[in-house]
């Protein structure tokens, strides 16, 4: 495959070459870029070798993380009036919990997930960008080939997707708004028939790393492929390639959060914050999911609680490896507690206590989170794992193992104090990530 790129336009050539050299077919697509890209010469198509996995204790573990509360659309009191557009918790001592999740999950807890192996799907934006470039399917920025048929389905980008023959390609094209820390994401919808093993190829910023996905599972969610410091004006290229084990779907790629506008209907006035800012609900749209997950068969919207688990246990396909964390401060009634409290799910309708796996997952992260953080940090305290019935890690209402970490009291100046600290984040992280090691090694059976 022939691609010939230049200023203000894409001409790509799609050459078959007989034995002799000589041109048997050809193909011509234009398409709209904004600057001058080398010409790309590429070997034909085939099945491509499919990379080894990545390397790391947590290597094949998928962690579902949510970071607390955030901007929402509420009840300020719960109980009528006033509805509000806000923050859900108030400033304590120089913080907002609904700030504060979204940054230790994003800058230290979610990298150091990855950085042990594991993957990361996370319920709130990651990237801080308040905007964000797409490339889909019929795109003048996307070009595929040996094209089996595009198929409607409203789980993909813009209503529809790619199906290519095992030994097809595709590639996509974004141009970097300006000089930043992005993150780059790609989707596509599941089939049995889809490839297994579907090698993506990110090319950007003068390196390529390459990241191989399922693609009979996880369809209809964005799926993290990288995130790279780059500079305006800058092309990034996605290339996805089939491993010939099965149909590459190619849908779309993703550069950038974006952000999310809407006029609430208290005083229509539009309002505009960044993804990263936004609250789970405000989100879902933005994630992918069925349109029926947010609201009940009776027309009601699911709750910010609830609309979390109910997306992870969606998301998340029968026999995958995969947890579910929700991290939060925590706040006394008197001001007067402190400290670490970890959770295990139980539910009191229908009374359900909490799966075993989920308490084994609570007591690793309780005690590699306190241990970690109290190495330097002595006057830390820990208040120990606890049972709650919290909807987030409902049995009822979530089908994953999981545990909702209360890293401290934001209404404890001591603890306000602390959790502001990088190295209180840092080892968090730390502990967070040590203590999923040994959940998975089976280091706290028995206990």
């Amino acid at each position: 495959m022939k691609r010939l790129l230049r200023a203000g336009c894409v001409l790509s050539l799609v050459l078959s070459l007989a034995a002799g050299g000589a041109v048997v077919a050809a193909g011509v697509l234009f398409a709209l870029l904004p600057r001058d890209v080398p010409l790309v010469v590429e070997e034909p198509l085939g099945p491509y070798p499919v990379p080894e996995p990545p390397e790391g204790p947590l290597s094949g573990l998928v962690v579902y993380l949510s970071a607390g509360h955030g901007w929402l659309l509420h009840r300020v009191r719960h109980d009528g009036e006033p509805i509000a557009w806000g923050r859900q918790r108030s400033v304590r001592y120089g913080m907002v919990e609904d700030d504060w999740t979204a940054a230790f999950v994003a800058d230290y807890l979610a990298p150091a997930i990855e950085a042990a192996g594991g993957t990361v799907i996370a319920l709130r934006e990651r990237d801080r960008n308040p905007v964000a470039a797409i490339s889909d399917d019929g795109d003048p920025s996307h070009y595929a080939e040996r094209i089996v048929v595009r198929v409607e389905d409203p789980l993909a980008q813009g209503g529809s997707y790619l199906r290519l023959e095992p030994d097809g390609g595709s590639v996509w094209w974004l141009e970097v708004p300006y000089d930043g820390h992005w993150y780059l994401y790609t989707r596509w919808v599941a089939s049995e028939a889809h490839d297994d093993r579907a090698v993506y190829t990110i090319n950007a910023g003068g390196v390529s790393r390459q990241v191989v996905v399922d693609q009979r599972a996880h369809g209809g969610h964005w799926w993290p492929l990288a995130d790279l410091c780059l500079f305006g004006g800058d092309l990034v290229e996605v290339v996805l390639n089939g491993s010939g084990g099965g149909l590459p779907a190619a849908d779309a790629v993703r550069l950038g959060g974006g952000s999310y506008v809407f006029a609430p209907p208290f005083d229509w006035k539009v309002r505009n914050r960044p993804l990263f800012d936004v609250a789970m609900p405000h989100q879902i749209e933005h994630l992918g999911a069925p349109e029926a997950l947010s609201t009940y068969e009776c027309g009601n919207p699911v709750s910010d609680m609830r609309l979390r688990p109910h997306w992870a246990s969606w998301a998340s396909p029968d026999g995958e490896e995969a947890v579910y964390l929700s991290i939060h401060t925590n706040a006394s009634p008197r001001g007067r507690a402190r400290g670490l409290t970890v959770f295990a799910g139980i539910d009191k309708t229908p009374p359900t206590p909490a799966g075993p796996a989920s308490v084994r997952l609570a007591n690793a992260l309780e005690r590699s989170i306190f241990e970690t953080v109290r190495s330097r940090d002595p006057g830390y305290v820990t208040r120990g794992v606890r049972l709650g019935n919290f909807s987030e890690i409902s049995p009822v209402h979530n089908d994953l193992t999981g545990a909702l970490l209360e890293l401290g009291f934001h209404d404890d100046r001591g603890d306000a104090a602390r959790l502001q600290t990088p190295q209180f984040r840092e080892d968090a992280a730390k502990g967070t990530v040590e203590g999923l090691i040994q959940w998975r090694r089976g280091a706290d059976e028995g206990r």
